[in-house]
């Protein structure tokens, strides 16, 4: 049993941490799903801040005045744009022009990628004219198909844009500060080396700590010189804790269950542990208890046996009155067996009458076997009428339980007090005493089957734990309770109270 015991309990924790282990791992990615979600979210609203912000300075006036994009396509470049000497590598020019004098203004074109003689225009006559002011140019160097897919008049227009506008931080925090409200964000205006890669689009980096995520934007806002902003955002826990509130409520629910389930399930194995125990020291209780009447009977036989011995009347009738008391008291023995039996199987049965308790109690308190080196005395205070609405067998039982208890752990000088009332429809019997009392810690276990104190200063006294539980199943079969009231060396009172 014991060893059973444990592996139900290993196994038991061993599946509470796996399932704990795999509830937090499942959270975990949950998490960092929804941190990633959020970052998401993160470069969307940037990006659309800086959207926001361009659109604002393309309606500022511009101090250089209408200016044009000038793209020329070449095939015939060395890598740093000095002479036309390495056949086969491939650039493309962007030139941003200025026709000095606003009635030739709009004689410039915007030139799509195509070699210089099928565009029909000389770039280099262009440039070298005197009314044509050239502010700034690039030269972008590589495969040719990659710069295809790019909108350069585009790209052009944010060069040119950042030539009369400059990309100022000021009013670009407080236009994110509107687009992200609730949370804490730092900006910083940066440029690539001119020998790395060229960013086109805005990207999304993640970093800092578990429970302090951090968001980094970088995007490009001059991408052909290199020029980019970050934005470093950090994200609130709580709001992901927000965001993933039902899953993160349903898991702690279920770990709350199972570890609720695990601990009724630990408790109940203990508890029937402990009912092993009690059931084993019962049975051992048991055999003694029974053994004592069966061999004082068998003595009374073998006496009445003797035809000599039966001509002494006095002494036949002394071993006559012994006999009918162990008899009574193996007859008490399987009486409470057969109730706390029928318990079990929430069979006790009831025979309800009305009748007045006063002449039974009193027929109770004289029958009560009274061990000869012990003086008791008894205190009653009934009514006199007692009319009660109860099954008179049982109600007595009662009584005499806790009678016999009261004499069975008291010392040689014992003092009963039993109290009988009824009020309106309530009746209450009260029996105390003077004996050793109750520990606090054993209070609330004296009504368990099987249970028998363990600060008992005499091990020897008999008994088989039945007593209490016997007539708090009684009780509780006419729809009352009990109550035990009791301080270690000053005695015991137990009160029970039936409805009427």
């Amino acid at each position: 049993m014991e060893r059973r015991i444990k592996i139900i309990w290993l196994l038991s924790l061993t599946s509470m941490l796996l399932i704990g282990a795999g509830q937090g791992y499942w959270l975990w990615s949950h998490y960092q799903y929804t941190n990633e979600a959020y970052g998401r979210e993160v470069l969307r609203q940037v990006s659309e801040a800086v959207v926001s912000y361009n659109t604002l300075r393309w309606q500022e006036p511009r101090p250089l005045g209408e200016q044009k994009a000038v793209q020329w396509y070449n095939t015939n470049v060395n890598w740093d744009n000095r002479t036309d000497s390495l056949t086969g590598q491939e650039s493309t020019r962007i030139y941003l022009v200025q026709r000095l004098g606003a009635e030739t203004q709009d004689t410039l074109t915007d030139f799509t990628p195509a070699q210089t003689g099928a565009a029909g225009v000389n770039v280099s006559r262009l440039l070298a004219d005197s009314t044509v002011l050239c502010i700034d140019s690039v030269v972008l160097m590589g495969d040719k198909r990659q710069f295809e897919r790019l909108n350069m008049m585009y790209l052009a227009d944010l060069m040119r844009l950042e030539l009369s506008h400059p990309f100022d931080l000021h009013p670009f925090d407080s236009i994110v500060a509107a687009t992200l409200p609730d949370v804490t964000f730092s900006t910083r205006l940066t440029t690539t080396a001119a020998d790395s890669l060229y960013q086109w689009e805005a990207t999304l980096h993640s970093g800092g700590s578990l429970f302090r995520p951090l968001a980094q934007v970088v995007y490009p806002y001059n991408p052909l010189k290199r020029q980019l902003v970050e934005v470093d955002v950090r994200i609130p826990c709580h709001m992901l804790l927000l965001r993933m509130g039902g899953q993160l409520a349903g898991s702690l629910l279920m770990i709350a269950l199972l570890a609720v389930c695990l601990f009724f399930q630990i408790k109940t194995i203990l508890k029937q542990r402990r009912v092993d125990e009690m059931r084993r020291s019962f049975v051992s209780t048991m055999i003694h208890e029974l053994k004592r009447p069966v061999q004082m009977l068998k003595m009374c036989l073998a006496y009445l046996s003797d035809p000599s011995l039966r001509a002494d009347t006095k002494a036949t009738d002394a071993v006559v009155d012994d006999s009918i008391v162990e008899v009574d008291n193996l007859s008490a023995y399987l009486q409470k067996l057969r109730d706390m039996t029928r318990a079990d199987d929430e069979r006790t049965p009831l025979s309800l009458r009305t009748f007045d308790f006063r002449p039974m109690a009193e027929k109770t308190l004289r029958q009560l076997h009274i061990p000869d080196h012990k003086l008791v005395t008894f205190e009653t205070h009934f009514p006199p009428s007692l009319p009660v609405t109860a099954d008179p067998m049982h109600l007595c039982n009662i009584l005499s339980n806790l009678l016999e208890n009261a004499v069975k752990y008291s010392g040689d000088s014992v003092h009963i007090t039993v109290t009988c009332t009824l009020d309106g429809h309530r009746f209450t019997l009260a029996v105390a005493d003077n004996g050793i009392g109750i520990p606090p810690a054993e209070q609330a276990r004296v009504f368990d089957k099987f249970y028998r104190s363990v600060s008992l200063p005499d091990r020897s006294v008999p008994g088989i734990g039945l007593g209490l539980s016997y007539v708090k199943l009684l009780v509780e079969v006419h729809g009352g309770t009990v109550g035990l009231r009791s301080q270690p060396g000053q005695g015991t009172t137990v009160t029970v109270t039936i409805p009427q």
